[in-house]
Order: structure tokens, then sequence, then C-alpha cells
């Protein structure tokens, strides 16, 4: 019987380095350097080559691509081909005139990659943080990566810094916990959380980017606070930023936020002179404010008759708290408090107070 002998098929990673390396210009294959070792053959799905200024990798799926100069180096100093993956893309350019080049990991599951601008260097972006920043508009529009993705200190979310388009400084950040997802908080928004405590301060985590108020000129985002309760900044060029949380947030929400009759908030959350509860004033209707005690709860005072109970001492009033928000009576309006009423009249414009009977 006649025989027959196999041919081995021809792998095809062999020469594709070399090939791409013969095809670049003089100028690409100056950016690269020369060849500084041999191919390495890592296995069938696998080859590298180190170059003076970079890194060619070929993989079947993408390829052979290049990683060069600073992203180059962050590459290395962050492990290299082990602990990000290769590259899938060649050094790119960015929206707002850094670089980048993407990388996947050997398990197809993290995708990242490092940009380098000349402001803040060259920063590694991962995963869902990268999402975001790319559909925020990148550099050109959220800013430059600033710091590598870090895990947040309690190890529950994670978090690259970013400086702004027109900035020298950290202004940005984008934060990713599994159960909010993505969220940018910048300016001075972010300035107000930090002050806070960022995350492991009483307002938590972002769980919206910064949002624009009804009126087109503020700015808010909310936070998930206790996990009970939601928590928020809102800022105004006339008011800056300033922050609610707990049941007065949860107010605040209910009656339309900045877009409702109590407006911008001028304050954070403070405790009451006696100690029992607590408030934050607001810019609407000529003042405005939501007081709250574990016995009353939280409750809106605003107008004529915020500004009748302000000249009786407030809380320290013989009124006390208010146990009402301001609601129609037979002849205008009231707010109900714990040992009296304050009614506006319609047809007078008379405020006047009571004790409950």
């Amino acid at each position: 019987m006649p025989t027959t002998s196999a041919t081995a098929e021809p792998d095809p990673g062999d020469g594709a380095i070399q090939q791409r390396y013969e095809s670049m210009s003089e100028q690409e294959r100056a950016e690269v350097g020369e060849p500084v070792g041999g191919e390495v053959v890592a296995d069938e799905g696998l080859r590298w080559q180190e170059f003076t200024y970079a890194r060619f990798y070929w993989t079947p799926d993408t390829g052979v691509t290049v990683v060069r100069g600073m992203i180059y180096q962050r590459f290395l100093d962050l492990g290299g081909h082990d602990e990000l993956g290769v590259p899938i893309t060649d050094e790119l350019a960015s929206s707002g005139g850094g670089r980048y080049s993407d990388f996947l990991s050997a398990d197809g599951a993290v995708h990242s990659a490092i940009y380098f601008s000349t402001r803040t260097g060259a920063h590694l972006v991962v995963g869902p943080i990268l999402e975001h920043f790319r559909a925020l508009g990148e550099d050109a529009h959220f800013g430059y990566p600033a710091t590598d993705t870090r895990l947040t200190p309690d190890a529950f979310g994670a978090y690259n810094h970013f400086v702004m388009p027109g900035s020298s400084r950290q202004d940005a950040s984008i934060y990713w916990t599994q159960p909010t997802g993505a969220n940018a908080v910048q300016g001075a928004i972010r300035a107000k959380w930090a002050e806070s405590g960022w995350e492991a301060g009483p307002l938590g985590y972002p769980v919206t980017d910064e949002l624009t108020a009804p009126d087109g000129v503020g700015r808010y985002n909310q936070f998930n606070g206790d996990g009970a309760f939601p928590a928020g900044i809102v800022w105004s060029p006339e008011t800056g930023a300033h922050s609610l949380q707990g049941v007065i947030a949860q107010r605040y929400i209910e009656l339309s936020g900045p877009g409702g009759v109590l407006g911008y908030p001028t304050t954070d959350e403070l405790g009451t002179p006696d100690g029992r509860g607590q408030y934050n004033h607001f810019t609407g209707t000529g003042g405005a404010s939501i007081y709250w005690t574990p016995q009353t709860g939280a409750h809106e005072v605003y107008g004529g008759i915020r500004v009748r109970w302000a000249q009786l001492g407030w809380e320290r009033s013989y009124l006390g708290y208010p146990v009402s928000g301001e609601h129609d009576v037979e002849r205008g309006r009231a707010s109900d408090f714990e040992h009296g009423v304050i009614e506006w009249h319609r047809d007078t414009g008379e405020v006047v107070d009571r004790p409950t009977r």
C-alpha cells in the first residue's frame, strides 16, 4: 500500500512580528527602537518580542499589536501581560489629545486601558470605570486620568481621579461599586464630598453623575447615604455646594429638590442648639427650611410662616418644632407645630400664631 506523510499546519504567528516591524515607516521604527531580544513563544496563542522602546505582541485574535513609549513603561510597572493581559490595540489618540492602548486579560474578563498625557503621565483605567470615562467623552470632556484605578479603603468599590480640561489639579473622579455602578463627581460638589469624608462619610457613594437642576443653572449629585435614606450635594453659583442627608434629604426629594418650593440649600445639615434636631436652610419662597427630630419627623417651613416662627425664636419658641408641612386651611395656609400653629390669611396677608388649645 502506498504511504502518505502528514505535513504540519503552518503556525500563523510565525514571522508575524518581524513582518509588522519591516512594514513600519522609518519614523515608526525610530519610535519603537531596535529588537533587544529574540521572539518569545509563550504558547500557541501568544508571542512577543522586546524592542528598545516598545514590545510587540501577537495573538490569533488580535494579530500584531504594539505597546510603546510611556504607556509601555507603565504597562511594565503594572506587571505587563501577566497582570493586564495583552494589548488589543496599538497606541491610539484619545479625544483630548492624549494617547492610550487597550488591554484584555488572559481570561477575557477584564478590559482596561492605559492613558497618557503630558499633563498627568500614564495611568490605568479599568472595567466599568473605563466604560463610563469613555461614555463621558474621555479627556476632551471629562478630564485626564491622574491615578490608576484603585480600591477604596473599605474595598467595596474602586475609583480613578482625573484632572478636568482647563484645570491644573485633581478635581474630578469616577467611583464604582457593584450596586451603584460607575458615577462621576466633579468640581465644587466633589470638593464638598471630600470634605465630608468621601465614601466613608455620611453621604456614602455617588449613585448619579453630576446632573443639571431644572432651572438649567444649578448642579447636583445623589449619593446612597446610610443605605436607608438618600443623600445629596446641591450646587448653584449663588449658594455654593451644600449637602443633605437622611430624612431631610428624603423630604427635599419629595418636594422636587432644587426645582421645588424649597429651592437651593444654603447650609449643610446642622444640629439645632438644643441638640434635639437637625435642619437645612434653603433659598425658596423668601427663605425656607426643613427641620427634623426623631419625635416629629422632617417638615418644611417657608415664606411668611417661617418668618413669623423665626421672629418667635424658631424651635426654642413656645411653638417648638414643626409637625406638618405647610397646608391649606379655610382662610389660607398654615403649618402645625408641637404646641401651636401659624396661619397665613389670604384675605389680609396677616400671619398669626396661636397655641394649641
